[in-house]
């Protein structure tokens, strides 16, 4: 990072890789803003120069020109000359305070949200330090078109648009991220080492090559900071939780060609289950050099332990014998203090780009991703005697036990070049990459048993059930070999000044080699084509309008049929319409989209029918749709009034017109704000938000449910206060569910049902230098 000063009289830029980016005013009310983006971006010295250079010269004449990122007209006051060579990332979010970023990488092409022709969520650093989202769970909960379902304590699934999201990316890359039977496999991750989380709703074929049309997860890490800086939080609340961070970025050269950076953070407590001790323990180190100007390298690594006690697993029986339903308190568990699930995440990555003169750039990632888990679970299934809570066999409540531990080891590797070119009098963008993965899977499972005949009292939990000696029995192993690899290309071409067409694709092959009670299975899929395609239109300098389209294909190998044959993969096809604005000269974006989907082959369960081993079975559905409408604003209102709001609506449904996957709802709809007070009051900042979504429920004899259950529309309400002790220290407090809601997170799963949190505070110190 080199600064250079130069005579005579300009605008105050910053060069970022051959192009010249204009900052808002530095007298305007963003001053402080725009200093922490400097100190972040460019360094104490440098950002201090810049600062005092503006010192007495806005008397200077003024100029109007276009501010880039907003695209409406602004004053610029000219600046004695300073010209900063150096790199920036126009999509980090650290330091800048925002809500929104100037670029995502939906097509890994370098494109702002409103050039993206995808319904596309940014959930940046500063949202999730004021909702104090720690983990991708809650970040997740708190974005558009995402619904969770939460099965017990330890498995989350992710929806959208009707669909399973199992499309996740580390900076960009594909990975399988925890288990198969762990829901999504996300939920837990701590979100301390992440800059901000990308959301790409519908499908995703052209980043991740395979999966369902419903979003691509990009979780995208933290970089070294040009200057030393530290940050540190303590944070107490309900249920006796409590949580410390620690973050340090330095230089570890003069020049700061080569900086390193710290992340560490440790979580336990109580919860609101009885007998549940969640606890996290996560590290994140990185080291970054610049070889020369133009080359910079990075090696990284993640680790992330997760080890709950008293894990539940499912809910509490649902049904009484006498066909009523059962209610519970939100604390009442079956799990036993011998019940865990641990889980431990390990990523080490190593990173080389390089930069050239013509605006270009390569990069190459390698990423090796290990997990490990291991899980003892009790929980309770049956339908008890509504007088008594015990029953008479067949009814009542009986404990069911499982054992299972895993493994498994996911070598990646993806280049890419990306840059501009020139063809017919226009400048236009192109990327080209290629991705490799090899992942290999084992684990050891003692299947589902009933250890005990005598049915337990639901109405007090008894008796405790003791571990069972899992060491004495037999366990089922299974091992899965999953090769994937694919080239892709995009290409933003320029048709007119207004009008912009992104076409691209991905050429992808699959092969996965599983092993399990003694049967081989093995599927390979070579040479299939995943099109993408974008028509965007500039209405106006704030408004644009577009069209996409993209092609889905999914292998299902993790779904057999009732003989125990793989089902073979899904395809289909997504379309999308959309209008999306910028306002406050970029800090604020707001989108509307109509999808369309339409997918051949889903896997759905059939009712009480099962594979030769004993598993779940499931059939090919043809002709699924699912179609729906989604409003975004995210952003800046006015100078420190922050916002983020979002509805989602979809209809989905199989071939026959069975309505698809009914346990989650159709509509949401969320609100969240803070806003920093004026003048005097300038040391506070109030906020506070509404979730808001539409009933569920299972329908009787299908899926895992036999009975069904239903759970209706609610809404969770949240508060935040911040205050600044000093310019470094602040304390702040969150409030969740407000009003003591009580709601069912899932209903009628094996006919039981799990209830979410009561109201709980947390109060978190916040020390940044």
């Amino acid at each position: 990072m080199n600064a250079f000063m130069t005579a005579g009289k300009t605008r105050c830029s910053i060069q970022k890789r051959g192009v010249v980016d204009v900052y808002p005013r530095l007298d305007g009310p963003y001053t402080d803003t725009i200093r922490n983006s400097l100190l972040t971006v460019l360094g104490t010295a440098v950002a201090a120069a810049i600062l005092v250079n503006t010192q007495g010269a806005f008397a200077a004449e003024s100029a109007q020109v276009q501010d880039k990122t907003g695209g409406a007209f602004q004053e610029e006051r000219v600046l004695p000359a300073i010209t900063v060579t150096g790199r920036m990332d126009n999509a980090t979010t650290e330091g800048t305070g925002f809500y929104t970023t100037n670029e995502t990488t939906a097509t890994h092409l370098p494109l702002s949200l409103q050039e993206t022709p995808q319904s596309v969520t940014v959930i940046t650093r500063q949202r999730m330090d004021d909702l104090q989202l720690n983990s991708v769970q809650g970040v997740l909960e708190n974005t558009t078109g995402v619904t969770p379902y939460q099965s017990d304590s330890e498995r989350t699934s992710f929806y959208s648009r009707g669909f399973l999201i199992n499309n996740v990316q580390y900076d960009g890359v594909p990975t399988v991220v925890g288990n198969i039977v762990n829901g999504s496999g996300i939920g837990s991750l701590d979100t301390a080492f992440y800059d901000r989380v990308e959301v790409v709703r519908g499908g995703s074929g052209l980043l991740t090559g395979t999966g369902n049309p419903s979003a691509a997860i990009n979780l995208v890490r933290k970089r070294t900071t040009p200057d030393f800086s530290a940050s540190a939080s303590l944070g107490a609340g309900s249920w006796g939780t409590r949580r410390g961070m620690a973050d340090i970025s330095t230089p570890l050269t003069e020049d700061g060609r080569i900086r390193t950076r710290i992340i560490g953070t440790y979580q336990d407590g109580d919860s609101y289950i009885d007998g549940y001790k969640p606890q996290r323990k996560a590290f994140y180190g990185l080291i970054e050099a610049d070889l020369t100007q133009d080359t910079t390298v990075s090696l990284g690594y993640d680790y992330q332990s997760i080890t709950p006690k008293g894990s539940t697993w499912g809910g509490l029986p649902l049904w009484f014998s006498d066909g009523t339903q059962a209610e519970y308190s939100r604390s009442k568990t079956y799990a036993q203090d011998w019940s865990h699930w641990d889980n431990s995440l390990k990523t080490v990555f190593a990173e080389i780009e390089q930069r050239f003169e013509n605006g270009w750039s390569l990069r190459a990632i390698a990423n090796q991703y290990r997990t490990e888990y291991d899980a003892e679970l009790l929980g309770l299934v049956g339908r008890p005697d509504r007088a008594t809570g015990l029953g008479v066999s067949p009814n009542g409540a009986y404990p069911v036990a499982l054992a299972s531990e895993g493994r498994s080891r996911q070598n990646t590797f993806d280049m890419m070049a990306r840059g501009p070119f020139e063809l017919l009098g226009r400048q236009h963008d192109l990327v080209v990459g290629a991705t490799i993965s090899d992942r290999t899977a084992s684990q050891d499972d003692i299947a589902p048993f009933y250890p005990g005949f005598a049915p337990v009292n639901v109405y007090n939990l008894s008796p405790a059930y003791p571990r069972p000696n899992f060491g004495a029995m037999t366990s089922i192993p299974t091992s899965t070999r999953i090769k994937q690899s694919g080239v892709y290309s995009a290409a933003r071409l320029s048709l007119a000044e207004a009008l912009k067409l992104i076409v691209g694709g991905r050429l992808s092959n699959y092969e996965i080699d599983d092993i399990a009670s003694g049967t081989s299975l093995h599927y390979k899929k070579s040479g299939e084509f995943t099109p993408y395609a974008g028509l965007i239109y500039d209405i106006n300098e704030g408004y644009s309008a577009y069209v996409s389209y993209t092609g889905i294909f999914n292998p299902q190998t993790g779904y057999q049929d009732n003989k125990g044959n793989v089902l073979t993969p899904s395809e289909g096809k997504t379309k999308e319409l959309g209008l999306k604005g910028t306002y406050m000269k970029g800090r604020l974006n707001a989108s509307v989209a109509l999808f369309e989907t339409e997918l051949d082959n889903t896997a759905q369960m059939i009712a009480g029918t099962y594979t030769p081993g004993g598993a779940q079975a499931y059939k090919g559905a043809d002709g699924t749709k699912s179609r729906g409408i989604e409003l975004d604003l995210q952003g800046e209102l006015a100078r420190g009034w922050k916002v983020y709001a979002g509805i989602s609506h979809f209809t989905a449904q199989d071939g026959d017109g069975v309505r698809l996957n009914s346990q989650i709802p159709r509509t949401t709809a969320q609100l969240s704000t803070t806003h920093q007070l004026p003048g005097e009051l300038s040391k506070l900042t109030l906020g506070g938000g509404v979730q808001w979504q539409s009933g569920f429920y299972q329908t009787p004899n299908t899926g895992t449910s036999s009975l069904g259950g239903e759970q209706g529309s609610y809404a969770l309400v949240s508060l935040m206060g911040r205050y600044a002790i000093t310019t470094k220290t602040n304390v702040t407090i969150n409030i969740n569910n407000v009003f003591d809601k009580t709601y069912a997170l899932q209903k009628g799963d094996f006919d039981t049902v799990s209830y979410g949190a009561p109201r709980n505070v947390m109060v978190t110190l916040d020390y940044r230098y």
